[in-house]
């Protein structure tokens, strides 16, 4: 008896294992796609490259924009101090960009007094990282001159 046990055992083992190689075999119609995933690798790869340099130049444009953003506040709090001129004004926003390198192209900044504000409007192109994606970026800030009337 305990030989028939171990009879069975073993060809309940042989089974499991035959059942085991069947579910691992490949059906015959993926055969034929041998190298498929190259091919597809080939077309998702520019679609990819697209997707990434798309990214970088949205970084670009943000980072420009900051730039402009910053140079336009500091200019006009130059402007809105005490003795502030639009002159100062001009000068702080230049020395801003020129010390940002040439991160933003064709920088442009303008001043306009009032009586009792201070306009400062800095614009600037963005690098082209892909082509065609050229995009202008202008800041405007006005603050309250710091004068007594």
């Amino acid at each position: 008896m305990p030989h028939l046990i171990a009879s069975i055992v073993d060809q309940a083992h042989l089974c499991a294992g035959r059942r085991r190689r069947a579910l691992v075999r490949r059906p015959a119609a993926d055969r034929g796609e041998r190298g498929s995933a190259s091919v597809e690798f080939l077309l998702m790869v520019p679609i990819l490259l697209l997707i990434t340099f798309l990214i970088v130049q949205w970084a670009i444009h943000l980072n420009a924009n900051q730039i402009v953003q910053t140079a336009a506040r500091q200019g006009a709090v130059a402007a809105a101090a005490w003795n502030g001129t639009p002159a100062d004004a001009s000068t702080t926003a230049q020395d801003y960009l020129n010390s940002m390198g040439k991160d933003l192209q064709d920088p442009q900044v303008t001043v306009s007094e009032t009586p009792t504000t201070v306009t400062v409007t800095v614009s600037g192109n963005t690098m082209e990282f892909v082509p065609g994606t050229h995009q202008h970026v202008t800041a405007t800030l006005t603050m309250p001159l710091e004068r007594i009337q």
